[in-house]
């Protein structure tokens, strides 16, 4: 069933993509897509969280990926939330529609704010990575548990709290629907805005391109580093590996810690993949500012968002399967907390 929300159920902004064309496209991606890919997402990251504090915390790369699973799951359920309206609409449309209003200036906001969380924690974990690799012996005290823990709650955060402001731009209200002959809550932007918005507004959008960039940047340069390193790594070892057990760590690498490294590498690589077109995005309302919720261009933007909705939740499920085929310790774990379930039911 096609819910429209406040903006098409009051003015069209049908540029590009008319009023049918998205709400067809809504109902296909928006809910059954998206909704299907929160809960399978949510599915995957509670599994992750569950295995993490099945191995513990005395390792700084554990504690690494479970913010980044957190912020994750945060997406997931948050995208799950919003997407509600969908099985709400089979009782009432008209409840559905203010639960969609009521959620989107909020709920619809905090999966893309965590993304940028997790690109930023990875970002970190690429780097932390790159320096382990290329220089063991000096930064391995450094990279302590404790450390690491210090350094994800600070990123976590600044990064999300450098968005916190949009949440504040937007009011409810109520209006009476002919369509739907029912009252129906909408959303507006507020007198903040209006006041304001000159200011936050470029801020807004200097941070949502500006941070997302830098990290997109420093994952390339730290990945392409890493591989840089393991393939020397590599050759050493062969090189040595007719040599005594001493010779062959010469590197100052340990094989565990090079396996980890290429979890992560995969990991990082896939945000790479998925955060380049979320910077495309944003340089497209940079040079056109109507391209934007509740502008000229209110279709297209927000049919482009639920395209790029998909590759977050992708992104957000797929790590749980990157770690149970490349971490033995993980899928250790996992069995063993699937088999203690058997045995319990």
């Amino acid at each position: 069933m096609n819910i429209s929300d406040a903006s098409l159920t009051q003015i069209t902004w049908n540029k590009i993509i008319s009023d049918q064309l998205y709400a067809t496209l809504d109902t296909y991606v928006s809910f059954w897509a998206l909704f299907f890919l929160s809960c399978f997402g949510a599915a995957t990251n509670t599994l992750n969280i569950i295995v993490f504090l099945g191995q513990g915390f005395k390792d700084g790369v554990n504690i690494s990926l479970m913010s980044i699973t957190f912020w994750d799951l945060v997406k997931c359920t948050n995208g799950l939330i919003h997407r509600m309206y969908g099985p709400i609409s089979l009782f009432s449309t008209a409840v559905a529609s203010s639960w969609r209003n009521i959620t989107f200036p909020y709920v619809e906001y905090t999966p893309i704010f965590a993304s940028y969380v997790a690109y930023a924690l990875a970002t970190y974990v690429s780097v932390e990575r790159c320096l382990c690799v290329c220089k063991p012996f000096k930064v391995k005290a450094i990279f302590t548990p404790k450390f690491t823990l210090v350094m994800v709650v600070l990123i976590s955060l600044m990064v999300f709290g450098a968005y916190v402001v949009i949440y504040f731009l937007y009011e409810i209200y109520y209006d009476y629907s002919a369509y739907l002959n029912s009252t129906i809550a909408y959303y507006k932007y507020n007198r903040l805005y209006f006041e304001y918005g000159h200011i936050i507004m470029p801020y807004y959008k200097f941070v949502a391109i500006g941070l997302p960039s830098l990290s997109f940047i420093t994952l390339c340069v730290s990945s392409a580093t890493t591989v840089y390193h393991l393939k020397k790594s590599a050759k050493i070892f062969q090189r040595y590996q007719l040599q005594n057990r001493r010779d062959k760590n010469a590197s100052g690498i340990s094989q565990r810690e090079k396996q980890v490294a290429k979890m992560l590498l995969v990991v990082i690589i896939v945000n790479i993949g998925n955060l380049f077109p979320r910077i495309i995005f944003y340089v497209g309302q940079l040079v056109e500012p109507e391209f934007y919720v509740l502008k000229k261009y209110h279709n297209f933007f927000l049919t482009v968002a639920e395209f790029l909705f998909i590759l977050d939740f992708m992104n957000a499920s797929v790590n749980f399967f990157i770690f149970l085929s490349m971490s033995t310790n993980f899928k250790y774990t996992f069995k063993q907390i699937m088999s203690k379930l058997v045995k319990f039911e």
